[in-house]
């Protein structure tokens, strides 16, 4: 399995990254350097992709080399993979020569499999200038450490390639970030979410490149023999992919993939608060965010009145008003793409990363045998499940469902009641967890309307200093969502008994 840390380098900064004295001061030898050719093949349905699979074969000097790697498991800033390669007499590829190598089993026989021989064909290429490295780490580990420059080809479309990527065979993935920390110190780096096969796939649609995706939530795979801890890294890292997957269509202000984006925020923001008696994160993972959430939350809300709030008003044309917060929408766009390609927001994420696949709040090497992080996760997530269940409870009984700020708080409960739920569905019997989450998306969903005519009250009293059809509408807009405040906040019961008093923790 290869585990690998890839980041996106300024074109302009490749020349000195590649003789970066940090580099070279802790390598075992000089660099080498390679002219790489990869020719990736496939079906023309796209089988091994679809599949999870990719195959190239590269030129490397005189030698040909056949390569399969799996897509990436969802493990936030790094990649990890599965990876098998043999020599290869000439450029055609032979995919069942690998066979042998590739689990699982059902993988292996597609690459055996005779309509694979017969109908593999080169879709595009990779031409490759890299400077590899071999870094010596502190715990007598190494990784390999590789800086690409060239371009993907894929019929008349090409993209450039300007990466760093760390790989680590054995050891402690830290030290993956620890390096990519020092570097973006010196050099400002991004992290790259995309392999370069995804790459290639996507130009090979003409439509892909100017259509964005949004990234939902991906189930969290849990096994019911994994520790708690274990358990708490992988729900760590599928919200953190989430939350990393959605940046370049928040970079394209994609308003679905802002809104992803800050799902995944909150979700990773929840679980951070859920383990807080089990897991400390330092101050700069706590921080940083924070931080994060701030920035991401002005964008969105501009977002939601122009896109959906003000759809709900009746009896007024909004034209003007949707034109209005569309203007302040934007504006909060450009201020967020400049956050989001500034060096603090990647050194927020490779902390982030550093820390949770780190496992950075042990002590030392390994948990006490008495610690809740080291007993299963089936019995241990119980008294997380009950805090949040009893949290949730307490705010329903003391709510004033006229008080806004109380509204708030228990939207906020039933949130990360659900994504408790959701976290741990895998050790939970299905039969009741379903149910439950239904019940709690749509108390949720309701306060979540109402939270919005709240924040929409605000915003508007920011555009009623425009134009004077601008302020009227606002002004209309205001009382319509104090009177819809009011009506809706009176029907809240039902939801909310709906959800007091349910258990899943057992």
């Amino acid at each position: 399995m290869q585990t690998e840390l890839k980041l996106k380098v300024p074109a302009d900064e490749l020349e000195r990254l590649r003789g970066h004295p940090m580099l070279a001061g802790r390598a075992l030898g000089e660099p080498v350097e390679h002219h790489l050719v990869d020719t990736y093949y496939d079906t023309p349905e796209r089988a091994l992709w679809q599949a999870g699979l990719s195959l190239r074969v590269r030129a490397d000097g005189r030698r040909w080399i056949q390569i399969v790697k799996t897509t990436h498991e969802a493990s936030g800033s790094l990649h990890r993979r599965g990876e098998w390669e043999c020599a290869l007499p000439d450029a055609h590829p032979q995919a069942g020569l690998l066979a042998g190598q590739v689990k699982p089993s059902a993988l292996a026989e597609l690459l055996r499999s005779a309509a694979i021989a017969a109908d593999l064909a080169p879709l595009f290429q990779n031409t490759t200038h890299r400077t590899a490295w071999r870094i010596a780490l502190a715990d007598g580990q190494e990784l390999a450490c590789a800086l690409d420059a060239g371009s993907i080809a894929a019929g008349d479309r090409q993209a450039s390639i300007a990466e760093l990527a760390l790989e680590l065979k054995e050891g402690d993935p830290a030290q993956l970030f620890q390096l990519a920390l020092d570097l973006h110190h010196e050099v400002p780096l991004q992290l790259a979410v995309d392999s370069k096969a995804a790459r290639g796939y996507a130009l090979l649609d003409a439509a892909q490149a100017h259509v964005q995706r949004a990234y939902k939530a991906a189930p969290v795979r849990l096994r019911s023999k994994m520790t708690l801890e274990q358990a708490f890294v992988a729900i760590g890292a599928n919200c953190l992919a989430q939350l990393e997957s959605n940046v370049p269509g928040v970079l394209k202000r994609d308003v679905e993939s802002l809104h992803q984006m800050r799902v995944g925020l909150r979700r990773l923001r929840a679980l951070v608060g859920m383990f807080e008696a089990l897991v400390q994160p330092p101050a700069a993972v706590r921080e940083g965010l924070d931080w994060l959430s701030g920035e991401l939350g002005a964008a969105r809300d501009w977002d939601v009145l122009a896109g959906s709030t003000l759809e709900r008003i009746a009896g007024l044309d909004p034209a003007s008003l949707r034109q209005a917060a569309e203007t302040k929408a934007e504006a909060h766009h450009r201020q967020l793409a400049q956050t989001l390609r500034a060096p603090h927001f990647t050194q927020v994420l490779l902390q982030v990363g550093g820390w949770l696949h780190g496992r950075a709040w042990r002590a030392g090497d390994g948990l006490p045998k008495d610690s809740p992080l080291a007993a299963p996760a089936g019995r241990a997530m119980r008294p997380l499940l009950r805090k949040a269940e009893k949290r949730l409870d307490k705010r329903i009984a003391g709510l004033d469902p006229a008080d806004a700020e109380a509204r708030h708080r228990t939207r906020i409960a039933a949130k990360k009641a659900r994504y408790a739920a959701e976290f741990f569905q895998d050790l939970l019997p299905a039969r009741r967890v379903k149910p439950y989450v239904g019940r709690l998306s749509k108390l949720q969903d309701k306060l979540g309307v109402l939270n919005d005519y709240a924040v929409a009250g605000r915003l508007l009293d920011e555009l009623k200093g425009g134009n004077a059809q601008v302020a009227r509408q606002a002004a209309y807009a205001r009382g319509f969502l104090a009177a819809s405040t009011a009506a809706q906040s009176a029907r809240l019961g039902k939801a909310l008994a709906s959800v007091a008093g349910r258990r899943i923790s057992g």
